[in-house]
């Protein structure tokens, strides 16, 4: 019976499916739906490359040979030979560098096309040597990436947010996951975003896996391994009820099409191609420029969630002068903790500068926990990835948890305005790396979005960030120390006047600055979930808080 079934499955993933619920709006409208739950944006991307019938565009910054990326190439095959025109560009930098893997994309099939952005010394593996000069004589071109998420299908529908092509994205690793979200479009918006594709598959450092010296070399030697059925992908059966589920009409059209709102207004926001022609690492772009135009604006309340809370001088200056020109609205950021970061160097960076985001410019900041409250309604999965977790640690007594990171990028701003794309608040997105995403003008919409950033700030899924207790008020003098310290290249002074607060049992949430907060929450330390003070992560934070004013631009 199994082997019908995989039989099937099969079958369905080599043909286009006959009907699917997903159709286009014809009324000239744009519609959008919210993808949160990792599972479901894999199971949407298959169903829409099944489904393809005359194109499929593919953007991302990290391309990963593991399972979830093998789906990927899997399913893009399968529709390159039902004869829909398959091109896809990765940025180079961060994606896997398989030169057998490469050559394979490069000659499975006419209608698929694989590029890379930005490879450097003209190979898809240079050595250390080479990567060295390149990265000494071209430092901020080595440095400017192509950030951009965005998939678009037919003409019709696209997909873009956070994720990439890897495990952690879908919730298939028994390591990290990242708590993403898409935004999935269909309507005249899908164009522009088409449009933007094109500009970057016609940018000239943008290169054909075929035309790399290593890959070109692996082909003439016939040096590579082809990949032709679906056992040749090794799944270890991680996706035979997706691969069911995708076929499901009565499913797709329940979590997918059911689901896409009618929107009145949205527009594709992206940089163009090489970000800008300034030199060094700074100078904006297209997509900072407009993003501060709209948060301008803003007059109640902006929401917003980050993976990477790391504001630049520039960007520190605008949300001072934001506050200034206008002190009523409240700014509430939901971004990683310590114990839940996958970039220690980004999370040392805003560690240094939190007091000021505190104080100075007011926001409301809570940190996520890697094991929430909500854990099994984000991340169904984790008692399967945990048992794999065991299992590959074998006779290991801490062997490597599951646990969860924020990825998103989102914000919603007076309850009106959503922005869900690329956007890291932190200098390589302002300046460096370009970035894509929807700006979306609905209230229901935003409210969505705004509701599922603020249930991550609950008190069971993060801690929240607050002024220490300090008495006799210290506090003002530690705050000069601090803030004298963090301005000189080495951050020497070591006591920070902020820390993360647990709300105590029984008790009611208040924000920071009620008068009861203290007496309702207890400090949970500089780094919670790390018992040893002395621990080396805890340690190298610190170390990297000291340092990395003199690598905060290309964070």
């Amino acid at each position: 019976m199994k082997q019908i079934l995989l039989a099937a499955v099969l079958f369905a993933a080599g043909r286009a499916a006959a009907v699917s619920p997903l159709v286009g709006p014809e009324d000239g409208t744009n519609r959008v739906a919210i993808i949160n739950s990792g599972y479901d944006a894999l199971l949407l991307r298959v169903h829409l490359f099944r489904n393809a019938t005359n194109s499929i565009n593919v953007q991302t910054f990290i391309l990963t040979n593991d399972e979830c990326g093998r789906l990927f190439m899997y399913e893009l095959i399968q529709a390159a030979k039902r004869g829909v025109k398959v091109r896809m560009i990765a940025d180079h930098f961060v994606s896997d560098k398989d030169c057998g893997l490469a050559a394979f994309l490069a000659t499975v099939h006419p209608n698929l096309e694989f590029k890379y952005y930005r490879p450097a010394a003209e190979q898809l593996k240079p050595s250390k040597l080479r990567g060295m000069v390149q990265g000494l004589f071209s430092f901020r071109d080595l440095n400017q990436r192509m950030h951009n998420k965005l998939i678009t299908v037919d003409g019709t529908f696209a997909v873009t947010g956070g994720r990439n092509i890897e495990n952690t994205y879908y919730h298939f690793s028994p390591g990290m996951n990242f708590k993403d979200r898409d935004v999935l479009a269909a309507g005249p918006v899908v164009k522009a975003m088409e449009a933007s594709f094109e500009t970057f598959w016609d940018y000239k450092h943008s290169v054909a896996g075929r035309e790399l010296k290593d890959v070109k070399a692996r082909i003439e030697q016939d040096d590579f391994t082809r990949h032709v059925t679906w056992d040749d992908f090794h799944f270890h059966g991680f996706f035979d009820r997706l691969t069911a589920e995708a076929g499901d009409p009565a499913l797709i059209k329940a979590k997918f099409a059911d689901s896409l709102h009618p929107v009145q207004r949205v527009e594709f926001i992206c940089d163009r191609p090489g970000k800008n022609s300034r030199w060094g690492l700074g100078g904006d772009g297209v997509i900072t420029e407009r993003l501060r135009t709209e948060l301008s604006a803003c007059e109640r309340q902006l929401v917003m969630q980050t993976p990477y809370l790391v504001l630049d001088q520039s960007m520190r200056e605008f949300f001072g002068k934001l506050r200034k020109k206008n002190p009523k609205p409240k700014v509430i950021v939901s971004s990683n903790s310590f114990g839940s970061t996958d970039n220690i160097m980004a999370y040392s960076a805003n560690y240094k500068w939190r007091s000021l985001y505190i104080e100075d410019l007011g926001f409301q900041i809570y940190e996520y926990k890697p094991l929430p409250a909500d854990l099994l309604a984000v991340f169904p999965a984790y008692p399967k990835m945990k048992a794999i977790a065991a299992q590959q640690a074998g006779g290991d007594d801490t062997p490597t948890q599951p646990f969860l990171c924020i990825h998103a990028k989102s914000f919603v701003m007076d309850d009106r305005l959503a922005y869900i794309g690329t956007y890291n608040l932190d200098p390589r997105s302002a300046n460096l790396n370009t970035e894509v995403g929807l700006l979306i003008y609905d209230e229901n919409v935003a409210a969505l979005l705004k509701a599922d950033i603020l249930n991550d700030t609950k008190p069971g899924n993060s801690w929240v960030i607050a002024k220490r207790e300090i008495p006799l008020s210290l506090d003002k003098v530690n705050a000069v120390m601090e803030w004298a310290s963090s301005a000189s290249p080495v951050d020497v002074w070591p006591l920070r006047n902020t820390s993360s607060f647990d709300l105590r049992p029984g008790q009611v949430p208040v924000p920071p600055g009620h008068p009861e907060f203290y007496k309702r929450y207890s400090d949970a330390g500089c780094f919670p979930g790390d018992d040893e003070l002395l621990s080396p992560k805890a340690a190298q934070t610190r170390i990297l808080k000291m340092l990395n004013g003199l690598a905060t631009p290309i964070l």
